[in-house]
């Protein structure tokens, strides 16, 4: 049968690329580290969501605003609806508010904020006010 060996050589390919589907542990894991930033930035607690950025981000904002982060992130007026939607590509994550795009790493100790205040810009990278990686 010609076509079965078709079909299995094809799943093969897909399950040999990686594509898992990522768990809802992952998912929920992505969802709380936006969750406690979108809170601390709604709640006026910019020390607690600089503490969740990635170490990259914080010393590109801290060499970009040497009034250090728990101010220059106060001025930065980043959107701090509710999460909407969440993607976690590997160590990588996406997730929409009803008023921002956030990107995420993951390192040891959880995940942090990559970027803030991001909006597409069609088939460029996202613009984003807070970035680093």
């Amino acid at each position: 049968m010609p076509g079965s060996r078709v079909v299995i050589a094809v799943a093969a390919a897909v399950l040999a690329s990686g594509c898992a589907s990522v768990s809802n542990s992952e998912t929920d894991s992505v969802r709380s580290a936006a969750d406690a930033f979108v809170g601390a930035l709604a709640k006026g607690d910019a020390k607690a969501a600089c503490e969740l950025l990635t170490p990259k981000t914080l010393r590109r904002m801290e060499a970009l605003r040497p009034e250090g982060c728990a101010i220059a992130l106060g001025t930065l007026k980043l959107p701090s609806a509710a999460v909407r939607e969440v993607e976690v590509w590997g160590d990588a994550a996406q997730v929409r508010t009803g008023g921002d795009t956030l990107f995420l790493r993951e390192f040891a100790h959880g995940w942090r904020i990559s970027g803030a205040g991001c909006t597409p810009r069609g088939d460029q990278p996202y613009d984003c006010v807070l970035e680093g990686s």
